[in-house]
């Protein structure tokens, strides 16, 4: 289950996600009945389904009142009879948002693991970045964690802010200090300058300094090879976990697991049983007003799948994963992975090297391209 939660203090130069910036309190309570009324239409869809993980994302869902969170996480749960202690619960967090009382309250609600979005240890990044918490808030956020007693702490690190000088042959002094935080996992990712983002229009106007692709995948390479030596697994093209503490509901996504999306822009995969392996795939509006309004309102877009659509998309997620696709799968995708040093053979799989890592669009793209079978 994914419920996305739109609001954010202030919108971040990079972010193209479903987002509102609050004016003023966010309506609490009107998003908490609107996401209770699209779970009461739509839970059938996933009836006799067992539920695995709840992933509040945003946005920033940290802003939102705990005791909507609690509410929500208590009707999934009841939903599917489930016991909240069984599932993985997460929270995305602003550092900013993390006190004590807070904290406190997200862990009496079930919620077990924290996302927290630290970015970057250095002030210049942060201000690069245009984030809107101060140095020294994301180590803080991470430490009262800890001491909140959450199972999973996370964090994420963007990679490449633009404008700050940086030596592209040596891991950025925020990797040895996620390290030195005790984090379990690490989302890992490289600055993506989308068109539709303030970064967008700055880079299309030239005023943008952003690092050449080139540096920015050194940079990837480095961060890489530090985490792997202080012990972490690079388990996804931008996940590392501590041995054990990989997330469920991520892996799920890479499995191709079904999930169900609920609230403003957040999307679903579920499977067509009138399809013989095919599936639906949906997204709600990102229009609050008809959102809010409920029924055929929150449907943004919908698309069937034919079963060969789905396999196709479930291979090229499983190259975005450590444990790769079955070779029989690949077939002369394969040979071009290996040829390319993209990717190495382990047992009867094949699976993304470092180099292949770095091209996982490419690779997607190829897999897309090349597979054949009935559309």
């Amino acid at each position: 289950m994914y419920i996305h939660y739109p609001w954010c203090r202030a919108l971040c130069p990079y972010c193209d996600f479903p987002v509102l910036v609050a004016r003023g309190e966010p309506p609490h309570r009107a998003y908490l009945d609107a996401v209770l009324g699209e779970l009461h239409e739509r839970a059938a869809e996933v009836d006799g389904r067992t539920l695995r993980s709840i992933y509040l994302g945003g946005g920033t869902p940290s802003l939102w009142e705990p005791a909507c969170i609690a509410e929500l996480v208590a009707a999934v749960a009841r939903r599917w009879q489930a016991a909240v202690a069984t599932l993985e619960i997460t929270v995305e967090a602003n550092p900013a948002d993390c006190t004590p009382e807070r904290m406190a309250a997200w862990r009496a609600g079930g919620v077990g693991r924290l996302s927290i979005g630290v970015q970057s240890w250095e002030a210049a990044d942060l201000a690069a970045l245009g984030r809107d918490h101060a140095m020294g808030d994301g180590p803080t956020a991470i430490a009262r964690a800890r001491a909140a007693g959450f199972d999973v702490v996370s964090a994420d690190l963007i990679l490449g802010a633009p404008g700050v000088a940086r030596d592209a042959c040596v891991a950025p002094p925020s990797v040895a200090a996620a390290v030195a935080s005790g984090v379990e996992h690490l989302s890992v990712y490289e600055l993506t300058i989308e068109p539709a983002t303030a970064f967008g229009k700055r880079a299309r106007a030239g005023s943008l300094q952003v690092l050449p692709e080139d540096d920015l995948a050194r940079l990837y390479e480095v961060t890489h090879h530090a985490l792997v030596a202080a012990g972490y697994e690079h388990y996804e093209v931008s996940s590392y976990a501590r041995p054990g503490r990989q997330a469920v509901h991520n892996s799920l996504y890479w499995q191709g697991a079904e999930y169900l999306g609920l609230g403003l822009g957040a999307a679903s995969f579920v499977r067509d049983p009138d399809a013989a392996g095919g599936a639906v795939r949906r997204v709600n509006t990102r229009k609050l007003a008809a959102y809010l309004a409920g029924g055929p309102h929150r449907v943004g877009e919908e698309t069937h799948l034919t079963a060969h659509e789905v396999g196709t998309d479930q291979l090229w997620l499983a190259m975005r994963t450590s444990a790769g696709a079955p070779s029989v799968d690949l077939g002369e995708v394969g040979v071009w992975l290996l040829a390319g040093g993209l990717g190495e053979v382990r047992g009867d799989r094949i699976c993304p090297t470092l180099r292949g890592f770095l091209f996982a669009d490419q690779i997607a793209s190829r897999v897309v391209s090349m597979r054949t079978g009935p559309r």
